[in-house]
């Protein structure tokens, strides 16, 4: 148990060390190793419980850090590490009259943000990182639905980290910016929104599609045609009528193309993922799904319990 300690270590070492002394003095690396934590009884239990399980020998596992470390690594759609909330402050609020959706709101923000104001979090965030050996990820900077403001929320909590913590991990907008922060031994968020930000008070497509250019110039890089239900674009993956794209979706597509945002089709329908390739005139994708073959994840039962925890 110890050796396998002393390897992950050895990757949390190789993380900040190796792949990048060309580009940081030994004096700047020893001084960044210095402020990063290195143990974690959570992230330790996780890792030795990986390795009973694939109980590997001392040279593979040594080579499979070494190309881990060496990796960029692109988790393609999800969260950065999320920080404890403060439950007094919470408690407080509660007992105050605070309402459902005013408590859910400081749990996110404190979820999202925390790490920026408190020392012990910020050092929790960073192990976590460190842990994982991950350079970028695609960061879910939206929420389920296309109200504008709604799409804000989540982006502004994540533009707030990357502007307060850039040090260490800062907003990536074009491609090249991931594969600096792996070279600067940094890491980086790429946003993605759960939807397309339509106001729903249009009189033209281009009016209510104006919104798009608008979330690409804030960052977001990526977004969902639809989440489970219908909306004005199409239908989702829990719609049994299995409606397909709209011509608003037709549009919303072209211009996603028009300005650079990827068209994501997690949680569309069958047939709007399929009209959203054959529209789309660049690679679309589908960042998170499941094989239908193996399971088809809204069944019967799962309608008429209802998706929004899924």
């Amino acid at each position: 148990m110890n050796a396998l300690r002393t390897s992950r270590r050895r990757l949390l070492q190789a993380a900040f060390a190796a792949p990048l002394a060309s580009s940081l003095s030994f004096a700047a690396r020893k001084a960044r190793a210095a402020e990063r934590p290195s143990y974690n009884a959570a992230i330790d239990a996780a890792w030795q419980a990986g390795m009973q399980a694939l109980k590997p020998s001392t040279k593979d596992l040594e080579h499979g850090l070494r190309l881990h470390a060496d990796a960029l690594v692109f988790d393609a759609y999800g969260f950065s590490p999320r920080c404890a909330v403060d439950g007094d402050k919470i408690a407080k609020a509660a007992a105050a009259g605070a309402s459902d959706a005013e408590l859910q709101d400081m749990q996110e923000d404190m979820g999202m943000t925390r790490c920026v104001v408190s020392a012990a979090e910020r050092a929790e965030f960073q192990l976590a990182w460190q842990a994982a050996g991950v350079t970028c990820i695609f960061q879910n900077a939206g929420e389920e639905g296309n109200d504008p403001l709604r799409l804000l929320n989540r982006l502004a909590r994540f533009t707030y980290l990357t502007d307060h913590l850039r040090d260490f991990v800062f907003k990536a907008v074009a491609p090249q910016d991931i594969a600096a922060a792996k070279h600067d031994n940094r890491h980086c968020l790429y946003f993605t929104g759960n939807g397309v930000p339509l106001a729903g008070d249009f009189q033209s497509a281009p009016e209510e599609l104006r919104h798009i250019r608008l979330f690409f110039e804030l960052g977001i890089r990526m977004m969902h045609v639809t989440y489970n239900r219908r909306n004005l674009l199409g239908d989702g993956c829990a719609e049994p009528a299995n409606g397909g794209l709209s011509d608003l979706g037709r549009a919303a597509i072209a211009e996603m193309n028009r300005v650079g945002v990827i068209v994501d089709v997690a949680h569309s329908g069958w047939r709007t993922s399929l009209e959203a390739a054959k529209a789309s005139k660049k690679p679309i994708v589908a960042s998170h799904t499941a094989c239908a073959k193996l399971y088809k994840t809204f069944s019967r039962q799962t309608r008429r319990n209802g998706e929004k925890h899924l």
